[in-house]
């Protein structure tokens, strides 16, 4: 009887143990959900809805949910999410050393393999990097240029392109003089993406954001570059209330519809133009003007993506985001954002052939860009966004309580 007690005894922990093993099997192999948020550089849920249901085919204890939101509101959306206890695993937006600062990121080389991390182009890590060290995996740049309508420029009798301040403003004028019903120059400074046209206005007067361990958006070289874009908008030179203009629905939209003669435009430009009833424009590009004596820049431009740590799910996040650079996966991507420049020097090394990207990316490595590394960038370039079209008004006072925005932020 004891024997058979002991034996039964032995028998029931065996289960028990068995049951505890299996019990441990079956809560690892339970189905993890990624949630990734990511901007819309185009039409881009039906690429991540595809991509999402082939990696769950090739993973079925992994599904990724993406939901895709606007530029205009993807920070606020982040920001309410990790407030309120629902933070994503991944992120893909414009910038990353808040969430870096907060210690809410995974590194860099936490959540893709060292393969995918030495293809990135160095340049772009390099500009992904807060405090020395990469908690940011870039997708792809982008730079700008200066692009005109040909025709109008034809008419208006332009033979030459501008490269200073003064040679714009003379052509400027002679447009308006010669192409009635024309706006000489798309000047968009609403909220969308103020901050790109505020950055190369002032990088050709030798201005920037942050210098020397300073923000300086004070500096004289800012006041100077929005004293002149004050001047050409009080001569409408430009359309009326660029502080209301958007670079996609307003600056964008003029010019696919004829009546800008200038615009900043980035690699993408002409492909949307197709798309949104500016096939017909005949389109030139150059480089952006310069204050005299300065040169011109043109803005670099990443974007990227950045794993939260806050659900713990490291090794599922690594699995995703290798399959999203593989080769296949990667230029699809890219074609879906709409032509982007390539963020791996494998796919760099493709689009240097194409005709259309090999001018910006020449242009990448004497780029100026955005002081991403600094934690208080999302709140300046925040702030950049809903006021530097106030500079219009009173230049100083706008750039001073800029100054003072970046300063608080930086507390």
């Amino acid at each position: 009887m004891k024997k058979v007690t002991r034996l039964s005894a032995l028998v029931a922990a065996t289960g028990l143990i068995a049951a505890s093993v299996l019990g441990t099997s079956a809560k690892a192999a339970d189905p993890v959900e990624l949630k990734m948020v990511a901007a819309d550089y185009a039409n881009m849920q039906p690429y991540w809805d595809e991509l999402s249901a082939r990696f769950t085919k090739a993973n079925p204890t992994i599904k990724v949910s993406v939901n895709v939101v606007s530029w205009e509101t993807i920070d606020d959306k982040v920001k309410t999410l990790v407030a309120t206890g629902q933070t994503p695993d991944i992120v893909n937006k414009g910038d990353y050393s808040a969430a870096a600062a907060e210690g809410l990121l995974y590194r860099a080389d936490e959540v893709v393999s060292k393969a995918t991390l030495d293809d990135i182009v160095p340049t772009f890590l390099n500009n992904s990097k807060y405090n020395g060290i990469a908690y940011a995996v870039p997708d792809l740049a982008s730079a700008r240029a200066l692009f005109y309508n040909k025709d109008i420029l034809k008419k208006a009798g332009v033979t030459k392109l501008p490269t200073t301040w003064p040679e714009l403003e003379k052509v400027l004028k002679q447009i308006k003089a010669k192409v009635p019903g024309v706006y000489p120059y798309a000047l968009p400074l609403g909220p969308e993406e103020a901050q790109a046209e505020f950055a190369i206005w002032a990088g050709g007067n030798g201005g920037v954001m942050f210098k020397n361990g300073k923000w300086v958006l004070n500096s004289k070289e800012n006041i100077q570059t929005m004293e002149f874009l004050k001047k050409l908008t009080d001569q409408k030179l430009t359309q009326p209330n660029p502080a209301k203009c958007d670079r996609t629905a307003c600056a964008q939209a003029l010019f696919a519809a004829g009546k800008a003669a200038f615009i900043n435009g980035s690699v993408f430009l002409e492909g949307w133009l197709k798309d949104n009833g500016g096939a017909s424009i005949n389109i030139g590009s150059g480089s952006f003007v310069a204050a005299p004596g300065k040169k011109p820049v043109t803005l670099g431009v990443q974007d990227y993506f950045t794993a939260y740590k806050a659900n713990g799910h490291k090794a599922e996040i690594t699995k995703w985001m290798d399959f999203i650079f593989e080769p296949t996966n990667y230029a699809a991507f890219l074609k879906a954002a709409g032509g982007f420049i390539p963020a791996t020097k494998s796919a760099g090394a493709i689009a240097a052939k194409d005709a259309k990207l090999a001018p910006f990316i020449k242009l990448l490595p004497s780029a100026i860009f955005y002081p991403g590394d600094q934690a208080a960038f999302p709140a300046v370039k925040g702030a950049i966004q809903q006021q530097i079209g106030t500079a219009l008004v009173n230049p100083k006072k706008t750039m001073d309580a800029l100054q003072a925005k970046a300063l608080a932020a930086s507390k």
